[in-house]
């Protein structure tokens, strides 16, 4: 009996975990992929280069600390560059994008090509401050390896209908949802 289940732990277990996860290659946003070093992310990233560059002369400015941190010992930061997009940063990798995507109707089929089919899809209804309604939607790739959002914004005062794209590692996403569940609970006294 040992017998068979040291030779299902060892023979099946690692199969099926490497079924699970598959030989997936990893997918390119915007040029980046999740889990890219920090050094590839400064090496397409000019802008980003130049905020190191700023802060390695001048460390104690505001979120220099932070970023330097980050870069030189692998700790976490949130880094920006000009065009709309966000890169979080931690133990040495890009572990989520936040980016806006342009507004035509492709993104939703472009994610599904690159992600598989969404795991959901949700309408949900919106209002401003004028009683004015409207529905955004959200999709979401929940895939072994990464989660992805995709927000439609169909605000109608906004002149461009747009997409926000955030794509993070499942460590990531596990890290925000057990922070928001400890934020959202009743502290007890």
């Amino acid at each position: 009996m040992q017998r068979r289940l040291i030779c299902f732990v060892s023979i099946i277990l690692p199969w099926t975990l490497s079924a699970q996860t598959g030989d997936m290659k990893p997918i390119a946003i915007k040029g980046h992929f999740i889990g890219e070093s920090v050094a590839q992310l400064l090496s397409k990233e000019p802008k980003v280069q130049q905020q190191v560059k700023w802060c390695e002369q001048h460390p104690t400015k505001p979120t220099c600390d932070r970023l330097l941190a980050a870069i030189e010992h692998g700790g976490r930061a949130e880094i920006a560059n000009s065009s709309w997009t966000n890169f979080v940063v931690d133990g040495g990798h890009l572990v989520k994008l936040t980016t806006l995507v342009n507004e035509n109707s492709d993104a939703v089929s472009d994610l599904t090509k690159k992600f598989g089919p969404r795991s959901s899809a949700t309408a949900f209804p919106m209002r401003n401050a004028l009683g004015t309604t409207w529905q955004d939607r959200l999709s979401v790739w929940d895939t072994p390896t990464v989660y992805a959002t995709l927000r439609e914004d169909n605000n109608p005062a906004s002149q461009n209908h747009h997409y926000v794209l955030i794509v993070e590692s499942r460590a990531e996403h596990n890290r925000e949802r057990t922070e928001e569940a400890t934020q959202s609970a009743p502290k007890t006294d």
